[in-house]
């Protein structure tokens, strides 16, 4: 083999390890303790993000000690859909994140019960997933729900909260949305082998596809997920004592950006992770 081949073959096998080392990588969080039962991480995405900063924000909570609810603009009393940030400081809670997709009028696309009041009731048809807290005998608890091995009962709830949205993938890990070439930031509620509630929003923009591919890293331990809206609408704000975080959905980095575009895109529906 001529030499120049030889020096072409083992650069490419050089990449291509590298390349593997990065997906490898990309997906080991360091968690940071922020309370008992709830630890944050971030991870980057490469080489899947499309564009922007790669940085992926993970929540990881056990619904055991603490309390996860959806809230809706229309039970507020000003009946205003709320900044993300706006959100966070109405609740005081230790995290807020945009709950699932909406119509132009503000009506939520699927089921969303808040705090055991029906907001929504209609059950969207191409949603297969929903994440569920608060079960009706006052037990603290939360899944992420495969409807098409879980369904919904809308006449007797069995949990005070729920928000119907996509899965994203399943306990066999088949993916379950198309593959795509739309780019927009990302937020994805999973379930752990431990039972304990992952929420996870990407600061730059990935597909769908790509997203769950670096999801289903093992690292991470995953058992299925769904998807959350996405977009601007993608959004989180963590607050626990000293620590503070906050990604806004848009391409750049997080921070205290609070002036950013996407800070202020009104929320109709969020989830809050509160302390018990």
């Amino acid at each position: 083999m001529p030499m120049r081949t030889l020096f072409v073959w083992v650069a490419i096998a050089l990449l291509a390890i590298a390349a593997f080392t990065v997906v490898r990588s990309s997906a080991r969080p360091r968690w940071t303790a922020l309370r008992e039962g709830v630890e944050f991480a971030t991870l980057r995405g490469d080489p899947f993000c499309r564009i922007g900063s790669s940085e992926i924000a993970v929540l990881r909570v056990d619904p055991a000690r603490v309390r996860m609810r959806v809230l809706h603009y229309s039970r507020q009393p000003e009946r205003v859909p709320l900044s993300i940030v706006e959100w966070q400081r109405r609740t005081g809670a230790l995290a807020v994140f945009n709950a699932g997709q909406y119509y132009p009028d503000l009506s939520y696309m699927g089921v969303l019960i808040s705090d055991g009041d029906t907001v929504s009731a209609r059950l969207h048809a191409g949603f297969k997933a929903a994440l569920v807290a608060s079960p009706s005998d006052g037990r603290r608890a939360a899944h992420v729900l495969d409807l098409d091995r879980d369904p919904l009962t809308l006449d007797r709830p069995a949990w005070r909260d729920v928000a119907q949205s996509f899965m994203l993938f399943d306990r066999d890990g088949r993916v379950r949305i198309r593959k795509t070439d739309q780019v927009a930031n990302r937020t994805v509620v999973a379930e752990d082998r431990s039972g304990r509630i992952v929420i996870v929003t990407s600061e730059g923009g990935y597909t769908l596809w790509d997203f769950s591919r670096l999801l289903r890293n093992p690292a991470l331990g995953l058992t299925h997920a769904m998807a959350m809206d996405g977009g601007y609408e993608a959004e989180m704000c963590v607050n626990s004592g000293a620590f503070h975080y906050a990604s806004f959905g848009q391409w750049r980095g997080s921070g205290d950006m609070s002036d950013a575009p996407g800070a202020r895109v009104p929320l109709p529906a969020v989830i809050a992770v509160l302390a018990p």
